[in-house]
């Protein structure tokens, strides 16, 4: 841990004989790539052989896994061949830490234990940067905390952007591999519109002081002071070191389209209870949110 953190945000490092386990709990087109890559710069964490195994939500939903790769195989292929040429570099990773195969939650704690032997001393953290559409279940989380937290001191990250952007970001990608127009794939009933809902099911069973709201524009506008006290390690700015991917992203993405005043507006009229929820909860509107500029 870096000394200078806690002075400057008033407590004590914490010292404990388990791992800390950091989960993320973002949403998808929120830059988690981006604050993966900027723990692991930072030697905060790393998560062994892939940022996102989503091996808790196959555990909880078998097939959704089965279901994945049929549409990742109707889907179109980006560049040569490659399905994410934007994709964190191959040399962040661990691969000879793979995840069993058998689904178990017995499996995923010992491949962090076994990650902890080699990274214990380098890094402050493991973590598990799962980012799925699809939701854990309140219910699942509750039966396999106590055995979580028998091994591990439990963090979680939940990283927001403004959700008219967020979801129009979705919407592109939709419009390249599945085809339509983004405005034909915008559709107001996706769980993941509502912040809150997740927000408030996570506290319930980690607890609040164990959760930490990151504001996506905040944070890429260079305020990561919050998340350093959080996390009592000393968080700099290293994302924009992998903003190329980012550029990448953009020149593959041939749908990509800007989000016109008319789009703006109709997702608005349709998503105001989101911003109002946000607000109601927390007391304040992000300065860069509810804005078509």
């Amino acid at each position: 841990m870096s000394m200078e953190i806690a002075p400057i945000c008033g407590t004590i490092p914490y010292k404990s004989v388990k791992p800390k386990l950091l989960l993320n709990a973002g949403f998808p087109s929120s830059g988690n790539t981006s604050l993966y890559y900027t723990l692991w710069s930072n030697k905060y964490g790393h998560g062994g052989n892939v940022k996102e195994s989503n091996y808790l939500l196959h555990i909880q939903s078998p097939q959704i896994e089965k279901d994945r790769e049929k549409l990742h195989r109707r889907k179109n292929r980006y560049g040569k061949g490659m399905y994410r040429p934007w994709s964190l570099p191959d040399s962040m990773f661990m691969h000879k830490h793979r995840f069993d195969k058998k689904l178990s939650l017995d499996n995923y704690i010992d491949y962090y234990l076994k990650l902890w032997k080699d990274i214990e001393g380098k890094y402050q953290s493991l973590l598990d940067f799962s980012n799925s559409d699809q939701q854990l279940r309140e219910e699942f989380m509750l039966s396999i905390k106590d055995e979580l937290l028998k091994n591990f001191d439990i963090k979680v990250v939940m990283m927001l952007r403004d959700p008219i952007r967020r979801l129009w970001s979705v919407c592109n990608r939709k419009a390249l591999t599945e085809g339509g127009t983004p405005q034909s794939h915008m559709e107001f009933d996706d769980p993941n519109l509502s912040y809150i809902d997740k927000y408030k099911r996570y506290v319930r069973v980690w607890g609040e002081d164990n959760i930490k709201i990151i504001i996506n524009e905040e944070f890429y506008a260079g305020y990561t002071y919050p998340l350093s006290c959080f996390l009592e390690h000393d968080i700099k700015p290293r994302y924009s070191k992998i903003t190329h991917l980012s550029k990448m992203k953009d020149d593959l993405y041939s749908q990509w389209c800007n989000l016109e005043y008319k789009t703006w507006k109709y997702a608005y009229e349709n998503m105001k209870w989101v911003y109002d929820e946000f607000e109601n909860k927390f007391r304040y509107i992000p300065n860069d949110w509810a804005s078509c500029i």
